[in-house]
């Protein structure tokens, strides 16, 4: 009986576990088991290894085979452990002599194609992660993935294209390349759109860029063709570079969907479902869950057009994440938590008939009262800005409109304000819209006129204590992008009538 060792990764959520991959061969009639909890592509494995190594030449071993990859009480699903299966069976076999110590100590993430091509899989860079957690000394990743690994500077990790490569390092007869000499790429999307393209508007800018420098949620509504989806796309292209942490984040996510194939994400993610996305699509899930838009949208945009044509049982779901940043989901055998730290956008037609000229509208009062009931009181109430857009017919001819560039330097700016201010009080954030109500009201409240116009419309029950602390945040915001020490009755005034679209109802659920 001859044994064969290797080390790869299983993902769970946005984080990974370092799996023992160990290969038995011996008496039996030949064929292979596998072992450990696995789902469908971990069992289509011994076919992929199989074929690859007889279309190499390889020898094959004529032996029962067992592969067992622990800890087993651990689910594992995917097509990434290909590699490391491949080199324990080889290894186990005796037609590859690998040096124990190097295959031990080295993470080994990849599929095989069946002419031997490592293939690139997802959730590489939380792969790395664990590794380097759990003390191993580097990594060997398909090309595609090479990106991921520039994340983690001090951890060694090489490109395989090939499985003959990979036997090649392993038995030290060749060395395979790292990661540093391939470089990676970035993704910056949005690159072609600015903020100079939008005409008129001046409210909806604004609000757009009160939105990216304190972080609030924001509604829009207007006609069609207003330029509702226009100020939401650009919005990103507003917000500072993700830092480090945050880079890292993003990017975990978007390597266990599938999408880092390109590069990494340095910008904030921009993720516009369409209207009849589901439950699932929106929040994640599937037998081996997977994110969903608000964790693709982690550290960026989440933008919902038509939101009056999205159920209200869909919206009402965004409850949680908003309030939590993160969203968890329960499987009988699972129980994963995926980030879910965005900033949502919503836009929505005034009415049904949706017509670019008010006077033209066929809908009764009431049907235009109704039209947005499927966003509930609590979700309105975790919503900041509400700004309604200009038809085409009053928006003013072209000008000297602001880019995103000059807009973006102002949002820096309040942002590092903000970051200063939070930090004093012992927040590490520098999102106002992230700071407790609490905080505001006792230690950074607004000026004694303000408050006590706040004071005067709560007494009168005319807003909730929620609307005072997210007026109080706009404030603040309105403060920072003007340089003001403190916010003033001009600064809460305006900042109730950003919250005053959709006045019909206070709530405090």
């Amino acid at each position: 009986m001859a044994l064969g060792r290797t080390r790869t990764a299983a993902v769970r959520g946005v984080t990974a576990s370092v799996i023992d991959v160990e290969v038995s061969t011996g008496r039996g009639l030949p064929g292979i088991s596998v072992l450990g909890l696995g789902d469908t592509a971990v069992s289509e494995a011994r076919d992929r290894i199989r074929t690859a190594c007889q279309n190499l030449g390889l020898p094959w071993p004529r032996t029962r085979i067992v592969v067992s990859l622990s800890p087993a009480s651990l689910p594992k699903s995917g097509s990434g452990f290909d590699l490391a299966m491949a080199l324990a069976i080889l290894t186990a076999g005796g037609s590859v002599l690998a040096a124990a110590d190097r295959l031990a100590s080295t993470l080994v993430l990849g599929e095989i194609g069946l002419n031997g091509a490592i293939r690139t899989v997802t959730g590489v860079l939380p792969c790395l992660l664990a590794a380097r957690a759990a003390g191993l000394t580097g990594a060997v990743i398909p090309r595609g993935n090479a990106g991921e690994a520039a994340l983690i500077p001090s951890f060694p990790v090489m490109i395989a294209d090939t499985l003959d490569e990979v036997l090649r390092w392993a038995t030290g007869a060749g060395d395979l390349t790292t990661a540093d000499d391939v470089g990676s790429d970035v993704v910056e999307p949005r690159e072609n759109t600015d903020f100079a393209d939008v005409v008129g508007q001046p409210e909806a800018r604004l609000a757009a860029e009160i939105a990216a420098a304190g972080g609030h949620h924001m509604l829009m509504i207007g006609p069609p063709g207003s330029g509702k989806s226009m100020i939401a796309a650009r919005l990103p292209g507003i917000l500072p570079p993700l830092t480090e942490r945050e880079c890292l984040a993003a990017t975990a996510v978007h390597s266990v969907a599938g999408r880092t194939f390109t590069g990494v994400v340095s910008r904030a993610p921009f993720i516009a479902p369409h209207h009849s996305v589901t439950r699932a699509a929106l929040l994640g899930g599937g037998g081996s869950p997977l994110p969903g838009a608000v964790s693709l949208a982690h550290h960026g945009v989440l933008f919902l057009d038509e939101v009056s044509e999205i159920p209200a049982r869909i919206l009402d779901c965004l409850r949680t994440p908003l309030d939590t940043g993160a969203v968890r989901i329960l499987r009988s055998r699972q129980d994963v938590t995926f980030p879910a730290r965005f900033q949502l956008i919503l836009a929505a037609n005034p009415c049904r008939c949706a017509v670019d000229d008010p006077r033209r509208c066929r809908c009764r009062s009431g049907e235009r009262s109704r039209y947005l009931n499927n966003l509930s009181g609590p979700l309105r109430d975790r919503i900041d800005l509400h700004v309604r857009t200009r038809a085409r017919s009053t928006v003013i001819t072209p000008g000297d409109e602001e880019s995103s560039e000059v807009i973006a330097g102002r949002v820096a700016i309040a942002r590092e304000r903000a970051a200063a201010r939070w930090r004093r009080v012992g927040l590490d954030t520098m999102l106002t819209a992230d700071v407790r109500g609490t905080v505001l009201r006792r230690e950074h409240p607004a000026d004694d006129v303000a408050m006590t116009l706040l004071a005067a419309h709560t007494a009168r029950g005319r807003i909730s204590q929620r609307r005072v602390d997210r007026t109080l945040r706009v404030a603040w915001t309105l403060a920072d992008l003007e340089g003001r020490a403190i916010p003033d009755l001009d600064h809460v005034a305006r900042a109730l009538g950003h919250s005053g679209v959709m006045d019909g109802g206070e709530t405090d659920a």
